[in-house]
């Protein structure tokens, strides 16, 4: 139970007595700057304890933490602790980024947050780099760094002002190989599309025909849910993309006919796990084996949404209306497709020419 009033000094002193500990004080400058240290405190049973031990700050989460509204005291969390909040609080993670996640909680386990330091980051990456490809390495880089830019952005941890490590001068950055995008012909996608149609698996074909229409990341086609369709406006609702930004995908009349076949009007998966149809279905040996069929063994599903582009561009759209479509946040992403726009420029370099002389 938590309790504020007001000093004499015009100050808010918030009191938190929580069961079998002492009670616990704090002071600042505002009401709401109080509300929000009671609410931290009551919601975190592990800090309440260290706060009501006494002020004794050897303890080795406790610090105290000197800002221009007052000083108070808060836990730094373990760094296998933190790692497990991040998971649990991001939905775009890939089993993947999971996987590379869990790889850093294992080798920092029982460290603090801001005990990890550039060099020790250092060492792991390059050891890494021994057994996997540039990219990769720095794909275990980038997680990592994103897992410090929340802590950092934490409401109470940021106050600590802590810099990222990731983004020190000492960690290495690795160099990667060109991207392989590769691109389906027409013949392909017919084929695609036809293998998909004759799966065991029911969705497969109408999975497929949303990538190849919409240019989404699979990850965003599987978290879709029959709530995020509007049957009367012909889209689908992406809360949560990788660029963090809602979008909207356009649904062609092809795919609203396939969608009409599984409807339902609940909040399950539209491609939902057989278990549990809050969860997605793994359709990989769906995939596979339609590969095989259309002799199109090591494709990635990502390609589907590279594909999409190819398909935007050879119609004659913009790289501007291609990166719209696939929710681009900077042109800059949109450019590696600059090299199929190439009728564009031609025809923009006639057009000024028979303006300028005939």
């Amino acid at each position: 139970m938590a309790t504020i009033r007001k000093l004499p000094s015009g100050k808010y002193q918030a009191i938190v007595r929580l069961k079998n500990l002492k009670p616990i004080y704090a002071t600042f400058p505002t009401k709401t700057k109080a509300k929000q240290w009671t609410q931290s405190v009551e919601s975190d049973t592990a800090l309440a304890r260290k706060l009501a031990s006494g002020g004794d700050m050897s303890l080795q989460q406790a610090v105290q933490i000197e800002t221009s509204t007052g000083s108070y005291k808060c836990l730094i969390p373990y760094f296998n602790d933190w790692i497990d909040t991040y998971i649990a609080n991001t939905d775009i993670l890939d089993k993947s980024s999971i996987g590379r996640l869990k790889y850093w909680k294992k080798k920092f386990n029982g460290r603090l947050v801001t005990d990890i330091n550039p060099e020790d980051i250092d060492d792991v990456l390059l050891d890494i780099s021994d057994r996997r490809t540039g990219s990769t390495v720095n794909r275990y880089k980038s997680n990592l760094s994103s897992v410090f830019l929340a802590f950092n952005k934490d409401r109470l941890y940021k106050r600590l002002k802590f810099p990222n490590p990731v983004r020190s001068e000492f960690v290495s950055s690795f160099p990667e190989n060109p991207p392989k995008n590769r691109f389906l012909s027409p013949e392909e996608q017919k084929n695609l599309l036809r293998f998909a149609s004759e799966s065991h698996w029911d969705r497969l074909y109408l999975l497929v025909l949303m990538a190849l229409t919409t240019g989404a990341r699979r990850g965003e086609l599987t978290g879709l849910t029959w709530r995020d369709i509007d049957f009367t406006q012909k889209t689908a609702k992406l809360s949560k993309t990788k660029n963090g930004e809602p979008r909207l995908l356009p649904l062609l009349a092809p795919v609203i006919e396939e969608l009409m076949r599984f409807r339902l009007n609940n909040d399950h998966r539209i491609f939902p796990s057989t278990v549990d149809p809050h969860r997605e279905f793994d359709f990989k040996k769906a995939w596979q084996l339609a590969l095989r069929q259309s002799n199109l063994t090591g494709l990635r599903f990502h390609d589907l949404r590279h594909t999409a582009a190819s398909n935007m561009v050879g119609a004659n759209r913009t790289l501007f209306e291609t990166g719209t479509l696939l929710g681009h946040k900077q042109s800059s992403t949109t450019m590696r497709y600059a090299h199929l726009a190439h009728h564009h420029t031609s025809k923009m370099a006639e057009d000024v020419w028979k303006q300028l002389h005939g």
